[in-house]
């Protein structure tokens, strides 16, 4: 078996007890490390959680996340446990808004894992290029995957899980000796663009065009949407409306914005300097069939080299407030795909991390990545599906 996880245990407080119980009826399942990860929420008790992951005596790894995926449902609040099947080699890497250009060397243990999961402080500095670094090492031999973990409230905190305790500003790196395949989707529309974003500093977008990026950003969306950014909260507004970045594949890299101070806007994940950037907007049903499709894509094209058991998802917490009511509708597609007698278990994340088919470790966001764990019998390319269209 390849199954990534012995167990799943889940609670909806996170209490002494409540770990206590996930503990006992996860050990019995034998893992070989636990994940943990837990909903953010203002009653979360730290000090208990740090006690928690110091007393373990197997490897333990995860974060706190803005939401839980878990039984077909978004749980903001709670606790998720799994036992997970193989062994893990776990890194952590500190200080990420302070470096100035990333130089740590990957162990031996971790370069002969075939998979890579990295969690990190979504409210961190410098993530793309530590993400760079990690693939100048890796390259495509190891399949990587993660998310940002953190607080919707933007606000940073610790966030990241290890046997030491909790973490900030920080990127956990855990090879793991599963197998795993990737399904990529997104499935935001170009609407305009693209512009040249003349004037960024990391994730601000300053000019557009050599233009206030704020002025021109809100002379498109009101004019398509109707509404007057005057009158409503920007995220508002700007949750259906993101950038994408587009690439040399044809394909967009899809940035949040989030926030806009004076006339410039505040995106989660840097901004390269004279990049061409594209205003995008997504209709659900778009959104739905992309995150789908693109795992039927990939357990299609492979069926006949792998065996399939079990996934994980990162899905993007934006992406899920965007969808609201129907964001339910994608977990039960993505579910019912990979196993239709078991819901998939996941987290909503701040920005998504994936190996790309076309070559680095990209930073996503508004973007859907399902992990599937299989039996391969020979190596295969990332399949990654972007649903993107042009208006």
């Amino acid at each position: 078996m390849s199954a990534l996880f012995t167990s799943v245990q889940f609670a909806d407080r996170v209490s002494e007890q409540s770990l206590t119980e996930l503990l006992s009826a996860t050990i019995q399942t034998n893992p070989a490390a636990l994940m943990l990860h837990c909903a953010d929420d203002v009653s979360l008790d730290l000090a208990l959680i740090e006690a928690f992951l110091q007393s373990q005596h197997i490897p333990i790894f995860g974060g706190i996340f803005p939401g839980l995926l878990f039984a077909g449902e978004v749980k903001n609040t709670g606790v998720l446990l799994a036992g997970v099947s193989q062994n893990v080699h776990i890194e952590l890497l500190s200080n990420l808004s302070t470096l100035s250009s990333p130089k740590f060397t990957l162990t031996p243990q971790l370069l002969s894992c075939p998979s890579m999961m990295v969690l990190v402080d979504g409210l961190a500095r410098n993530i793309d290029p530590c993400l760079q670094h990690l693939f100048n090492q890796v390259g495509h031999s190891i399949r990587v995957v993660g998310g940002g973990a953190g607080s919707l409230s933007f606000k940073q905190k610790p966030c990241l899980f290890t046997n030491q305790g909790l973490s900030q500003d920080a990127m956990l790196l855990v090879g793991m000796s599963n197998q795993l395949e990737l399904a990529i989707a997104h499935g935001w529309q170009k609407l305009a663009g693209p512009y040249l974003a003349n004037q960024v500093d990391g994730n601000v977008v300053e000019q557009l065009n050599f233009q206030p990026a704020l002025e021109v950003y809100q002379q498109v969306i009101e004019h398509h949407s109707g509404l007057k950014f005057s009158e409503h909260e920007f995220f508002a507004i700007a949750k259906t409306y993101p950038f994408g970045i587009e690439r040399l594949d044809d394909d967009v890299l899809v940035r949040d914005p989030i926030t806009c101070e004076q006339n410039h806007m505040v995106c989660v994940g840097k901004i390269p300097d004279n990049t061409m950037l594209y205003i995008l907007h997504g209709e659900a049903d778009n959104l739905i069939s992309a995150s789908v499709n693109a795992v039927q894509e990939v357990l299609s094209e492979y069926s006949a080299s792998h065996t399939f058991y079990d996934g994980f998802l990162f899905d993007c917490i934006s992406r899920q407030l965007f969808l609201e009511d129907r964001f339910v509708e994608e977990l039960q597609g993505i579910s019912s795909t990979v196993n239709e007698n078991q819901a998939i278990i996941g987290v909503l994340v701040l920005g998504e991390i994936a190996s790309g088919a076309a070559g680095s470790i990209n930073f996503h966001n508004k973007t859907a990545v399902t992990v599937l764990s299989c039996k391969q019998s020979k190596t295969t390319g990332t399949k990654a599906i972007t649903g993107l269209q042009s208006n």
